[in-house]
């Protein structure tokens, strides 16, 4: 890698200013504004910013890529007004994204923001090209993307580094504290800004000039014996592993799809790299690389489609299926492409990947929409089996009701479940609010015991009773409220194997972690006026398998009488293993009812 002499830096980022105004006033801008935020907050720096970070994260490989198209245009004078196009787009994106400040906002959000993100860095690759194919040009365009962004960042981690080890070095000679969030600025200014203006300043402007193939015996070494090598135990990997379910005749994990994808991606760089000289080399991997490594690849991706086809017809569709589904029809559609095209113009990989990610990301087509569809269809399709089955419900079916349920409620669109449920769903959230955050969550048991489900408890697996048992109730404290028929009222906590005393008004209370049990001891004479055995009832509340939020409300009460006391037992927050020495509390909160007999 060449060092560039003062001059020419100074020269080369003069002419940045002139080629990319735009550009570099968005990433001066969007740096300053993330430094300021770092200055003036201390807590979290993207709480109340959130919508603005991402835009301008997104907006600024868009408007490189913009810069790039309008250069190879016969005017480009005349083609300046895309440029306020592209900021007019941003402003949408703006507008529709809300600050994801509190806990249980939509990640739909997150996921447009990445979808634009790589819509955006796609574009680059292929924007000079939209109106124009040239292939040695096209190759050369590639390579100086690749060079720009391995030496801005290089010489931007470089100067990162000098100046963190300066500040270092201030603080432990000079004993001047420098606040963390310095760091933070620095590596703020040094990759939007630094690194943003050495890219664009070093990057050719007549790319259809650049028809001369220059290619280095480093990237020969690079694809001949790292590159291929990886192909080639890639594929015999997963060859090996379709031998292995033909022979035991069972489906594909659903993991065996993102490792299909990678290995295509992989190939698919390895093409490109390749792809002017490859016949001209004297290597028998590279010269046959293609046409075998897509023939090979075909049947590899009927595996892709049975693995992830088995999943949605299973589960129904996620984003993550979705685009798992997406992306296997764009492999195949590369693959047959590559295969059957006279022209195999390598733009075409980026440009429909640049597509599928923007159809993808709105419409009723969106990954959104057919997600939070199929997860519908698939709550009443099953929610309608139940009913049908006197409301008796397997572990199973529970569990998936709830996996649904938890998928909505993350998207704000557990309201879609009223009409199958036939109740407002949104009239059981349990919240909290302060001052600076809400957070919200269904309470489950509620829904369940509203609708009547039954647990059918002879579904819950054996093996699921050798592990770890929770109950969270989270409205249970403001339900059980009412004394009536008691004397006397006190909310307990234990945690632990702690051997605690809580006081009441004429009696005390202790628990003895060595037989689970709590006993209710007179304050006048410390004698035994109750015991509360807990064992049996544990061991009867782990038939509703690990989550006890699914247990009726009538089972988590307990109540005992003796010749002195009757006392009832609600249990609020539980949490015990069972073990093969017996059961194993971890903690437990409670009301605790007494009355003088």
């Amino acid at each position: 890698m060449k060092i560039p002499s003062i001059s020419e830096i100074s020269a080369k980022a003069q002419n940045a200013i002139i080629r990319f105004p735009l550009t570099l006033l968005w990433a001066v801008g969007g740096s300053t504004f993330f430094i300021k935020i770092m200055e003036d907050s201390s807590y979290n720096y993207f709480k109340e910013h959130n919508d603005e970070l991402l835009t301008l994260i997104v907006g600024l490989s868009w408007l490189i890529g913009i810069q790039f198209f309008i250069e190879q245009c016969k005017n480009p004078k005349k083609w300046q007004w895309l440029k306020l196009i592209v900021l007019g787009l941003l402003g949408l994106f703006y507008w529709y994204m809300p600050a994801v400040q509190y806990y249980g906002d939509s990640p739909i959000y997150i996921f447009r923001f990445f979808l634009y993100l790589i819509a955006g860095h796609l574009f680059v690759l292929f924007a000079p090209f939209i109106l124009k194919w040239e292939k040695n040009a096209y190759w050369n365009y590639l390579k100086n993307t690749s060079i720009a962004i391995l030496r801005s960042l290089f010489y931007s981690g470089i100067l990162y580094l000098g100046l963190i080890l300066a500040l270092a070095a201030i603080d432990a000679l000079f004993e001047i504290h420098i606040q963390s969030r310095r760091y933070g600025q620095l590596f703020i200014f040094c990759l939007g800004t630094v690194n943003t203006w050495i890219y664009v300043s070093d990057f050719p402007k007549d790319i259809f000039k650049e028809t001369t193939i220059y290619f280095e015996k480093t990237l020969e070494v690079l694809v001949k014996f790292i590159l291929i090598p990886l192909v080639i135990l890639y594929i015999l990997i997963l060859y090996a592993y379709s031998g292995k379910i033909i022979i035991e005749w069972e489906l594909p994990k659903g993991w065996v799809s993102y490792l299909v994808i990678a290995l295509s991606l992989l190939g698919y760089i390895i093409q490109i790299i390749i792809n002017p000289v490859q016949k001209e080399l004297k290597s028998w991997t590279i010269n046959k690389f293609y046409p075998w490594f897509y023939i090979l690849l075909i049947p590899l991706n009927i595996l892709l489609f049975i693995a992830i086809l088995r999943r949605v017809s299973d589960y129904g569709v996620t984003e993550n299926r979705y685009f798992v589904l997406a992306i296997a029809l764009w492999n195949l559609g590369i693959i047959l492409y590559l295969l059957f095209s006279s022209k195999k113009a390598l733009k075409v990989i980026p440009i429909s990947l640049f597509i599928i990610a923007i159809l993808s990301s709105v419409g009723v087509w969106s990954a959104f929409n057919i997600s939070k569809t199929s997860q519908v269809k698939q709550f009443d399709t099953l929610f309608t089996t139940i009913k049908s089955n006197d409301n008796i419900a397997t572990s199973d079916e529970l569990d998936r009701l709830q996996e649904i349920m938890d998928y909505l409620e993350d998207r704000k669109e557990v309201s879609s479940l009223n009409s199958s449920t036939q109740l407002d769903l949104e009239n059981f959230r349990d919240s909290v609010t302060d001052n600076t955050y809400e957070t919200g969550w269904l309470n489950t048991t509620k829904i369940w015991d509203s609708i009547a489900f039954i647990v059918d408890t002879t579904s819950i697996p054996e093996d699921e009773y050798d592990s770890y048992y929770s109950l969270y109730s989270s409205n249970t404290r403001n339900t059980y409220t009412s004394i009536n028929g008691f004397d006397s009222f006190t909310y307990i906590n234990f945690y632990m194997n702690s051997e605690e005393r809580i006081e009441m008004d004429s009696h005390y209370l202790a628990r003895y972690p060595s037989n689970q049990s709590l006993r209710i001891y007179s304050t006048k004479n410390d004698t035994l006026a109750l015991e509360i055995p807990l064992t049996e009832k544990l061991i009867e509340l782990s038939k509703y398998g690990n989550n006890l939020d699914r247990a009726p409300t009538t089972e988590l009460t307990l109540e005992i009488t003796s010749t002195t006391l009757t006392c009832k037992l609600i249990f609020s927050e539980l949490s015990f293993r069972k073990t093969k020495e017996g059961i194993e509390l971890q903690n437990m909160s409670a009301f605790l009812l007494l009355k003088q007999n």
